[in-house]
């Protein structure tokens, strides 16, 4: 298992390697383009069109695949942990309880 902080440390390198000094907006686009081909992937398995089941979820983990691939090269050509990110947004939006308040998700103190 792999943790994001090793995960970006290895993507950042490849990238580097692979890309350049590229400016963070190319793997902000991939990561728009994987998100049009995860809805695409959805959208054909639920329709039940152009591919069997094993297909779409393939296409499904691919594109979720690419997509944390993207996010981690973002992050780190604009400087941000993305460990930090996902535990600080974690830590809030794990005490939403939509159930109980519908309006914010918020618990009242």
């Amino acid at each position: 298992m792999i943790s994001l902080q090793e995960l970006q440390q290895e993507v950042a390198v490849w990238s580097a390697e692979n890309f350049g000094d590229q400016p963070s907006y190319r793997p902000l686009l991939g990561v728009q383009e994987e998100i049009g081909e995860l809805a695409h992937a959805h959208l054909k398995a639920e329709q039940g069109i152009r591919g069997t089941a094993a297909e779409h979820l393939a296409a499904k983990k691919d594109a979720i695949g690419d997509l944390i691939i993207f996010l981690t090269d973002y992050c780190s050509r604009e400087m941000i942990s993305l460990q930090e990110c996902v535990e600080e947004a974690w830590a809030e939006v794990k005490l939403r309880d939509w159930v109980a308040n519908k309006v914010d998700g918020l618990t009242q103190a």
